[in-house]
C-alpha cells in the first residue's frame, strides 16, 4: 500500500466510522442512555474532525480525495456495540503503527498519524473499562449508569 493509498483508506474509513458513531449516539440518545450517548457523538465528532485532517493533509500533498464512507454495522445492542468498538480500535491500532514506517520521510504526517494512534488508543481503553463495567455489575445495571444528560 503507498502512503497517499493508506491516508485515502484513513479518511474513508474515519468518514465512515463517523456516521456510523453519529447514527449510534442518536439511537442510545432517544433510548434515554443520554451519558452514553453524549461519549459516543463525542467520539463521532472526533472521528469527523479526523477525517478532515487527513484530507487536508492529501490535498497539501496534492492529491484530491475522493468522497467515499466506508460501511460499519450500526447496532441497537450496547454490549454488541462496545465490543465490536473494542475488536475494531484492536485491529486499527497495529495497522496504524506499521504505517508510521510509510512516513519516515513525512514528519507532518507521521506526527498526525501518531496523534491518531493516541487517540484510537484512549478509545480503545475507554471501551475496555466500560466492557469490563458491564462484566462486574451487569447490564442492566450498567444501562442504569447511563442514563440521563
Amino acid at each position: 500500500m503507498t502512503k497517499i493509498e493508506f491516508l485515502q483508506a484513513m479518511a474513508k474509513g474515519w468518514f465512515g466510522n463517523s456516521q456510523q458513531h453519529s447514527i449510534q449516539a442518536q439511537i442510545l440518545k432517544q433510548r434515554g442512555f443520554g451519558k452514553l450517548a453524549d461519549k459516543i457523538m463525542a467520539e463521532s465528532d472526533e472521528e469527523w474532525n479526523e477525517a478532515k485532517k487527513v484530507n487536508a493533509r492529501l490535498i497539501e500533498l496534492g492529491v484530491t480525495p475522493t468522497v467515499e464512507l466506508a460501511e460499519y454495522p450500526v447496532f441497537t445492542d450496547v454490549k454488541e456495540m462496545l465490543e465490536y468498538d473494542c475488536r475494531d480500535a484492536a485491529e486499527a491500532l497495529p495497522e496504524m503503527s506499521k504505517s508510521l514506517t510509510l512516513f519516515d520521510d513525512d514528519y507532518v504526517t507521521k506526527a498526525m498519524i501518531q496523534e491518531f494512534i493516541v487517540d484510537e488508543q484512549e478509545h480503545y481503553n475507554w471501551v475496555k473499562q466500560h466492557l469490563s463495567l458491564i462484566q462486574e455489575i451487569g447490564m442492566d445495571n450498567y444501562l442504569i449508569e447511563q442514563i440521563g444528560d
